[in-house]
């Protein structure tokens, strides 16, 4: 019953039933595959708000070049009205909120070190490109897609070899998978 209050919502109630026989009614080894099930079918639905998208996108676009092309000026100066122009099309085809994104953007340069012009365009502060810097900023835009954060406990949850099995009050047995195991 506990296991159709946990995953009803998420999942149909044969597919819980049928996890349940195929792993002989033992509840915590159920629990484990319906929630590894509802890990990797939210993987195919996974929703995030059109803003942070193309937010996340122009971004890791912008570093790219910058690490891509090292030597290359064009890439470290970024024309405002350019700028506009492209996230309008993007707010346009996805109906998200350009204000927004218009803030989120101008946030991000500056915290991969761009500054604002006399003239209103964005330019990189350093003749010499911090690498070691941006390609942290690339990483850090990476792995806060949810894709990518769901792929890593995905991946963590399959490293889990070490089992331990604790006998419980009430006569049954639970299995506790350790992440790490520090002997000292």
């Amino acid at each position: 019953m506990k296991l159709f209050q946990s995953f009803g919502t998420k999942l149909e109630k044969t597919t819980i039933s049928q996890t349940w026989k195929n792993c002989n009614q033992i509840y915590f080894d159920t629990l484990e595959k319906l929630r590894e099930i509802c890990a990797t079918s939210d993987l195919n639905e996974l929703k995030e708000e059109n803003e942070l998208k193309i937010s996340r996108e122009m971004c890791l676009h912008i570093l790219w070049n910058i690490l891509k092309y090292p030597k290359h000026i064009k890439y470290r100066q970024i024309n405002e009205q350019a700028l506009y122009n492209y996230l309008f099309q993007k707010y346009h085809a996805l109906g998200a909120n350009l204000e927004k994104i218009l803030v989120d953007i101008k946030i991000l340069l500056q915290v991969i070190e761009f500054k604002k012009g006399n003239d209103s365009n964005w330019y990189y502060q350093y003749d010499h490109i911090k690498l070691l810097h941006l390609w942290k900023c690339y990483q850090s835009a990476i792995e806060l897609q949810k894709m990518y954060f769901c792929m890593f406990v995905l991946l963590l949850i399959k490293q889990m070899k070490e089992c331990v099995c604790y006998g419980m009050e009430n006569g049954k047995n639970m299995k506790v998978y350790l992440i790490m195991n520090i002997e000292q």
